[in-house]
């Protein structure tokens, strides 16, 4: 389905590239709010469907938070601290064979898979 531009869906998209974190629908909307700009937490959700439909931006289900978004959209893994509940993507190739090898196992239809690591990041580590 081919969507118009829309004022908030760019302010939203602009928002997401410039951030380095996996945020939640509600820390786009207090980020956009903080910079003095007029939204309403329901445009938020809904252009963030909307950016994930359009595989501007991801969805991902956070171990402890619920659903976060990320601006990287290429296939990779993340890394869960379970000290400070942060997530981070992770700088190692994604497998396409495990989707293969998973499909000759099972006989399923894979078309793609995630992994999240779980551990205490450096800062947490240093912190202790």
């Amino acid at each position: 389905m081919i969507r118009k531009q829309s004022k908030h869906r760019d302010l939203i998209a602009a928002y997401m590239n410039r951030i380095t974190t996996h945020v939640s629908a509600e820390q786009v909307y207090r980020g956009l709010k903080e910079s003095g700009n007029q939204i309403s937490l329901a445009t938020v959700y809904r252009n963030l469907d909307i950016l994930t439909e359009t595989h501007k931006i991801k969805k991902l289900a956070h171990p402890v938070s619920g659903y976060v978004y990320d601006k990287t959209c290429e296939p990779h893994y993340h890394y869960h601290c379970v000290k400070c509940d942060q997530l981070y993507d992770l700088p190692y190739p994604y497998m396409e064979s495990l989707n293969t090898n998973m499909e000759a196992e099972t006989g399923l239809s894979i078309q793609s898979h995630s992994i999240i690591f779980e551990g205490i990041c450096e800062a947490c580590k240093q912190e202790s």
